[in-house]
C-alpha cells in the first residue's frame, strides 16, 4: 500500500481525502471481500490506517465504525475514535 504518511507532516494526514475508488485500490484481496460483504449493509468505506505495528481498513454506518485487518478479520467493535 502507498503511505501518503510518508510524505506528509504528522499534523497534515488527517487533510488527506481519497475517494472511496482510491481507497479501494490500495485494499488487498482479503480486505476487498470483507468489505464488499459490508457494503450489502450500507457500510462506507472511509479510511486506511498504516501505523508501523498495524494496518487496517475503517468503515462507518451511521456512525457506527467496522475495521477490518489485513488478514480481512472484521472487527465490529474496534477501540478508535473517528474525528468528525
Amino acid at each position: 500500500m502507498t503511505n501518503p504518511s510518508n510524505i506528509l507532516p504528522k499534523n497534515d494526514r488527517r487533510k488527506i481525502s481519497l475517494n472511496n475508488q482510491t481507497l479501494w485500490s490500495e485494499l488487498n484481496n482479503a480486505q476487498k471481500v470483507a468489505a464488499s460483504s459490508l457494503f450489502h449493509y450500507g457500510f462506507e468505506l472511509k479510511f486506511i490506517r498504516i501505523c508501523p505495528t498495524e494496518n487496517f481498513v475503517g468503515l462507518l454506518l451511521n456512525g457506527k465504525p467496522v475495521t477490518i485487518d489485513n488478514e480481512g478479520d472484521i472487527n465490529t467493535t474496534p477501540d478508535i475514535d473517528i474525528r468528525g
